[in-house]
């Protein structure tokens, strides 16, 4: 977590209050500038709205927003506008609190607030990634499913015609004869090959060349 406060009271009860809500508080600045600088590094940032400087906490949050830092940002303010209020959501804050006498008992539920919605979003993510990666797998199971059919009957013509000449392979001369079976055998790999590919439903991976890796379709 970031504090942008330039109250050093303020801050320190800042701090005080985040660290009893169970969060790491990375560090604690004054003006808008260092804010930006180090927006990119914290998961959730306690935005004052008066900051030393020229820069306000809106520039910070309007800033940190344009540059998509996946961050949490919580504004605090003396000033009870309500055209500050409505302009923080506007530009993306995630929860706003004034600077009031319930300020140090309404910050540790706005902090947890603010932590469950990240990690309600954390476990989005995770699932929408994961509806992702079993669509895709979908489409390639139903690839490999249409390339098979489409493979399997030239194969089955090619292995029917090798059969046929082994038929008579007895009056080949030995290299040929040799050739036969050599082939139909490295048919019989490409029907197994195809047939552990349709079967295919593990995500191992193995080495194949430098830090490549290639799917085990023997499991």
């Amino acid at each position: 977590m970031l504090i942008a406060e330039d109250d050093p009271v303020l801050a320190r009860m800042d701090e005080a209050l985040a660290a009893a809500s169970g969060c790491q508080v990375a560090g604690v600045v004054a003006d808008g500038a260092s804010a930006i600088a180090r927006a990119g590094d914290a998961d959730v940032l306690i935005l004052d709205y008066q900051l030393e400087g020229v820069v306000t906490g809106l520039d910070v949050l309007r800033e940190v927003r344009r540059r998509a830092y996946a961050l949490k940002v919580i504004i605090t303010t003396a000033y009870g506008s309500e055209k500050i209020a409505a302009e923080a959501l506007r530009l993306g804050a995630d929860d706003y609190l004034m600077k009031d006498a319930a300020f140090a008992d309404l910050m540790p539920t706005v902090i947890g607030r603010v932590l469950k919605l990240r990690e309600m979003e954390r476990k989005l993510a995770e699932a929408q990634a994961q509806v992702v990666t079993a669509q895709r797998k979908a489409a390639i199971g139903e690839i490999i499913v249409a390339v098979s059919h489409e493979m399997n009957n030239p194969l089955m013509a090619v292995r029917a015609e090798l059969e046929l000449m082994k038929l008579s392979a007895a009056s080949l001369p030995p290299r040929s004869q040799a050739g036969i079976a050599s082939a139909i055998a490295q048919l019989d790999r490409i029907n197994t090959v195809l047939k552990k590919l349709v079967n295919h439903t593990a995500d191992a991976t193995v080495p194949y060349i430098g830090k490549t890796k290639m799917t085990d379709i023997g499991r």
